[in-house]
Formats: C-alpha cells, structure tokens, sequence
C-alpha cells in the first residue's frame, strides 16, 4: 500500500511555482558577485585544467554516479538515449565520459533557462552540437512509444506534475530490451508530517509509489538506501537507486 501523506500529483499552479522556484534558483547560482565575479573567469580554466569537479559544477550527478557504480552495467553503445529533467549539467556528461550514442536527448521543462546559462554542461553541448534539447515537462513528451534504448530519470520526480504519468510515460519510451535508470528520494509519512511543505518539490513519494511501475524489468541493480546514506537524511527516510532492462517481446 503507498503511503498515506504520498503526494503524487498536483495542480498546474502549484507545478508551476516550484519551476519558479528551480528557475530562480539557478539563476542566481550564476550571478557571481564581490571578488568572484572578477577572479572566477581567470581561475576557471586552471582549475578545470586540474579536474577539480566544481570547476565544471554539479547537481549531485556524481553523487548520483556512485550510488550506480559508475553506470557499470550499461553497454559502451547505448544506443538512442534520452535523460528526463536532465538539469543544467545532467547525469548524461558522465554516462557519456566512456560510452558513445547514436542519439542523445536531454529533456527538462526549464531547458531554456539552462542553455542561457553558458558555462553549464548542457549549453556547452548543445552549442557543440553533442545533445539535442527538448523542452517538454515528462508528461507532455512529444516522442513516440519505443523510441529509446535508454532512459534516465535521476532526481527528477521531486519536481513534476504527476508521477505516476511520468513513469508510465518513461517506460513507454524504452524499447524492448531498453535499459531505465531512476534514482529518486523518498520520503514516508513521518516525513511528510514533519516538513509538509517545500515550495520547490511538491511530490513525495513512497517507496511503494515507485515500486509499482518498475514490476516488469528485469533488474540490473538496486540499492534501497536508508535515511543515513541518503541525500538529506531530514526530508527522506530512504532513496532508491534502480536499474532495469525491459524484456524483449
């Protein structure tokens, strides 16, 4: 049974003030001010050069990229890909470090705002021609059914309208034998209780809620994390990390 305080959907408004909530965020992460405006376009390349991670920026995709354990099970072809609310600097860069695709498409509702952000990944790509930008919420994705071979969705339920279509709509998007990735936070009803509201995350998930529309893969990994291990032990009393193959037909 989901849990009680699950809260799976939402109405549009509330979707659409914690987009303003996530837009405004990044936002002001690039808005450099005091002697960091004036130093950071210098220092940048050293430290790149140095591969000091920050240099590059992130959203928890490394941490995310361990919890995987370094994608190990994917293929070096992936494939047709696709990451849903990919992010502006996606889980993609590092999937992509040691593996090659046929396609790449990185999707997100707030992917206008990232690709006006430079020097975030996505903008770097998409300018170089290495991604394609969609710009759709999940539930409104104009791709048709089976057009992928993988499919990642890491940190991204948090955000949407309606959980339960996004996940339907992202298995209908794999491919027999296609590969879904989703890492995703969690949180029961203590944890609903004790923080009802979070203006820039509206879901809140179960692990049931999840569990139900991963039943048919076969699975490639899975860790079920505890609050401690997890992100913010505060909000989550646990985080699944989930990798399955769908069957072939």
């Amino acid at each position: 049974m989901a849990g009680e305080l699950s809260v799976r959907r939402v109405d549009r408004d509330r979707w659409l003030e914690a987009q303003a909530w996530e837009r405004d965020l990044w936002e002001r992460s690039a808005q450099r001010t005091g002697w960091r405006r004036v130093a950071w376009p210098i220092l940048k390349p050293a430290l790149r050069a140095l591969r000091w991670k920050r240099a590059w920026g992130d959203d928890w995709n490394h941490w995310w990229a361990e919890q995987f354990d370094g994608y190990g099970f994917l293929p070096a072809e992936l494939g047709d890909y696709i990451e849903v609310g990919c992010g502006p600097y996606t889980n993609t860069r590092l999937i992509l470090k040691d593996r090659t695709a046929r396609r790449v498409v990185c999707s997100d509702p707030l992917a206008d705002t990232y690709l006006r952000l430079s020097d975030r990944w996505l903008s770097m790509a998409h300018r170089k021609g290495l991604v394609e930008v969609d710009n759709h919420p999940i539930e409104e994705l104009p791709f048709e059914a089976a057009s992928f071979d993988v499919v990642v969705m890491n940190n991204v339920l948090d955000h949407v309208r309606d959980a339960d279509l996004c996940l339907d709509r992202a298995v209908e998007l794999l491919r027999p034998g296609g590969i879904f990735i989703i890492g995703q936070d969690l949180s029961n009803d203590e944890d609903v209780r004790n923080h009802p509201h979070d203006v820039g995350h509206p879901i809140r998930l179960a692990r049931e809620d999840v569990d139900r529309h991963l039943a048919g893969f076969e699975v490639l990994l899975r860790k079920d994390l505890s609050r401690e291990q997890g992100r913010d032990p505060r909000l989550h009393y646990a985080t699944l990390i989930f990798a399955g193959r769908l069957p072939a037909r």
